[in-house]
């Protein structure tokens, strides 16, 4: 009878597992076919859809603005270069000998500014009857003030002369850099229009490329140049009016002489006369005449390399060569002057 009990027991047991295992399974299935339904449902949820959307632009977004701000400042980098460079100020190389000794002829970095000459044009203007009345009206002012003892005494001694007064620039070497160097003189270069004594770089009249020159006269000023191949010592080198005075005396023969071979040339309106400090070994306005004032790019403001002294280019008179060595540069007749006796004294 127990036995019986116990077998029945036991059968009853292996169904119970066999229900559990049934629902196990049913169980198991149903949760995969929930997992499904809920991912076939997301998929077709357009609020999901959606949201990922968002998502995606919004990171695609960002990082269109980081790149348009890079580039943004990029540009205006290179707007604020090119406008320092055009407009303000700019680095340039010289190569070649025609401006020694101011500048070296291998390879000297300088440095150019391009404010003021656009600002103020030419001293004194572009035109070149402007420029001779003006001086005609400072020459009556300075016969008045300075210039009265003067007269009074060449009347009386019946040695009046008509005479012209003209400011000498002092020569633009290192004797004088200092003088010429000072904080008024910078400040007057920056504050003034191009001037005589002025170093600049303007664009070749003739061909590619760019030129280094010191300016020797504006419009209206009537320029005495050497004809080619002419040569005369810088000992002997004087203005044209103390070369005829010596010939008066009887002492300028040699003088009177060099200024046959040479020819007179008035700078035209809108134009300036330019040549090198090495007058024997520069092609200039005794090569290609006057050049227009809109060439210029801009005033020769100082040296940064090589590090040597006297960095700061000056306004002044070009460096006389040593005593005796040749010399080709032309003299200069200011506008407005004509024929009076010309008396100068160093600024």
């Amino acid at each position: 009878m127990s036995h019986y009990v116990n077998g029945k027991m036991v059968s009853q047991l292996c169904m119970n597992l066999r229900s559990l295992q049934r629902l196990r399974c049913t169980s198991t299935n149903s949760m995969v076919i929930s997992k499904r339904c809920m991912s076939s449902s997301r998929d077709t949820n357009p609020s999901y859809n959606i949201s990922n959307y968002n998502k995606s632009y919004n990171e695609s977004s960002e990082i269109f603005r980081e790149i348009s701000t890079l580039a943004s400042r990029i540009l205006a980098a290179f707007g604020i270069l090119h406008v320092i460079t055009e407009y303000g100020i700019d680095l340039t190389r010289c190569e070649g000998p025609s401006m020694m000794p101011t500048i070296k002829p291998h390879g000297e970095i300088i440095i150019i500014e391009k404010i003021s000459h656009r600002l103020y044009g030419l001293q004194g203007g572009c035109l070149g009857e402007q420029r001779a009345a003006e001086a005609r009206s400072r020459q009556k002012e300075w016969q008045i003030k300075e210039h009265k003892d003067f007269l009074v005494v060449s009347k009386r001694n019946s040695l009046y002369e008509p005479t012209w007064y003209k400011r000498k620039l002092l020569e633009a070497n290192h004797e004088n850099h200092g003088r010429l160097s000072s904080l008024k003189q910078m400040l007057d270069r920056l504050t003034s229009g191009i001037d005589v004594g002025d170093v600049v770089v303007l664009e070749h009249p003739d061909r590619e490329g760019t030129v280094c020159k010191r300016v020797l006269a504006l419009p209206g000023d009537i320029v005495l140049r050497p004809k080619y191949d002419t040569f005369y010592m810088s000992s002997k080198h004087r203005d044209v009016l103390e070369v005829f005075e010596d010939d008066v005396n009887g002492g300028g023969e040699g003088h009177a002489a060099s200024l046959l071979d040479s020819t007179l040339e008035i700078v035209p309106d809108g134009h300036i006369w330019v040549e090198g400090d090495n007058s024997v070994n520069s092609a200039d306005s005794r090569h290609y005449g006057p050049v227009s004032s809109s060439l210029v790019v801009g005033k020769v403001w100082f040296r940064i390399w090589p590090l040597r002294g006297d960095a700061f280019m000056v306004r002044g008179g070009r460096p006389m060569p040593p005593k005796n060595a040749p010399f080709t540069g032309s003299t200069i007749i200011p506008a407005g002057c004509e024929g009076e006796k010309i008396v100068s004294s160093s600024s």
